[in-house]
């Protein structure tokens, strides 16, 4: 008897228990949390994204004070609330759950967990914890060319020189195996590598950074003047093994400043107070062609200009030359090196413009400089060839006159 009584009091306890509510809720609620959505997905570093976790209750009773707790770690922190009390969620019922979450600009590519606990009770049940997978990727990878300087900035034909490059990764996050080149294959590109291939390789680039880049060229000895473009073929990874390829193009430049030689000359010996044309004598004796050379003569003190004072010449190639006539009156006053301000206009074959101020000079004779130097006859001689001339001519005269009286008588 005593047995079951027993018996009796421990079935009533254990049925009491087993119909309380913390007990029920225990064995009969049970949430389910997963991630219905995030975006932008992928995330990026240095920004945000917002997450929806949807909490379903898969239990066979209400769930009394159902409640998410995100619990971030680096990449990722909350500015608000990292708790959300659900309360009441039925049974076989669901909802979603939006949390806005910030992602640190160190973050690495890649994918990094972002953790929470969730309870049907916190009172009654025990906690549980669980990761959810978030991409991170930068989205604008890439690799740009920041500049390009040439040294020397005009190459000559047959000069070698350098080009710099400077490449800065635009992206947040590391970028690996960068290889540059530099495509001198065309058959139009005056061109070609010193000593080294153009192919230039980087290990990695942290994101932000920067990196110059050398190639060492020379240019052909026949190259003509211009500008040039470049190709520039670049390849590169990301931290999650994604390939890029990008291509730019930068400009190579043929010139350079032309370099003349100029004179002044006059077309006879010039004497004080005369009047002639004197010559300005232009000689292109660079590598770089003249284009639109104008020469311009200014009239001093010493000399008059009579003609016009500007010519037109136009193109001097390389090695060739050119000459401007031009009249003028030498005062009688003056004697010695006459100086003949002259102006050069005129362009390069890149069509840089140059204008370049000269004095030239030129010899002046008095006549009897002249005469002493052999450059022209003596006066007094002159002078007995005049007689001679007009002796032999008045004999021949008169005796023809005497012919022709004897004649008449």
């Amino acid at each position: 008897m005593k047995n079951n009584r027993l018996g009796i009091f421990a079935f009533v306890i254990l049925f009491m228990f087993i119909m309380s509510p913390g007990a029920y809720a225990a064995t009969e609620t049970s949430l389910s949390v997963s991630v219905a959505n995030y975006e932008p997905l992928p995330v990026e570093p240095g920004s945000y994204f917002e997450i929806w976790f949807k909490v379903d209750n898969t239990g066979g009773d209400t769930a009394r004070d159902a409640t998410l707790i995100v619990e971030p770690e680096f990449p990722f922190s909350i500015d608000g609330d990292a708790e959300t009390s659900i309360g009441i969620l039925n049974r076989l019922d669901s909802t979603m759950v939006k949390y806005r979450i910030n992602v640190d600009s160190n973050a690495v590519e890649g994918t990094s967990k972002l953790n929470v606990k969730y309870s049907a009770d916190p009172n009654t049940n025990v906690m549980i914890s669980k990761s959810f997978d978030v991409l991170i990727r930068t989205a604008d990878a890439d690799l740009n060319i920041v500049s390009m300087k040439s040294n020397p900035e005009q190459f000559l034909p047959g000069q070698k020189g350098t080009a710099e490059i400077i490449v800065k990764n635009t992206a947040d996050s590391t970028l690996k195996n960068i290889k540059v080149v530099m495509d001198l294959s065309g058959v139009t590109v005056p061109f070609a590598p010193i000593g080294k291939s153009t192919t230039s390789i980087i290990k990695n680039m942290a994101g932000g950074s920067e990196e110059t880049i050398t190639f060492d060229i020379i240019t052909t000895p026949d190259a003509d003047s211009g500008i040039y473009k470049i190709p520039l073929v670049i390849t590169f990874s990301d931290n999650v093994g994604n390939n890029y390829t990008t291509s730019e193009i930068i400009s190579l430049i043929i010139g350079g400043a032309p370099d003349l030689l100029t004179n002044v000359e006059a077309d006879n010996t010039f004497l004080s107070g005369t009047t002639g044309d004197i010559r300005v004598n232009i000689i292109n004796k660079g590598l770089v062609d003249v284009k639109y050379l104008t020469v311009k003569v200014s009239g001093t003190d010493d000399f008059n200009l009579l003609s016009t004072d500007e010519v037109y010449i136009g193109n001097i190639d390389s090695d060739d030359f050119d000459s401007a006539s031009f009249k003028v009156n030498v005062l009688s006053s003056f004697s010695g090196d006459l100086s003949v301000p002259v102006v050069f206009s005129y362009m390069s074959a890149n069509n840089d413009a140059f204008e370049i101020e000269d004095t030239l000079t030129m010899k002046v004779y008095t006549q009897e400089e002249a005469q002493s130097l052999g450059l022209v006859g003596s006066s007094s001689k002159n002078t007995i060839y005049v007689i001679l001339v007009l002796g032999v001519v008045g004999y021949f005269i008169y005796r023809r006159r005497k012919k022709q009286k004897s004649k008449n008588k």
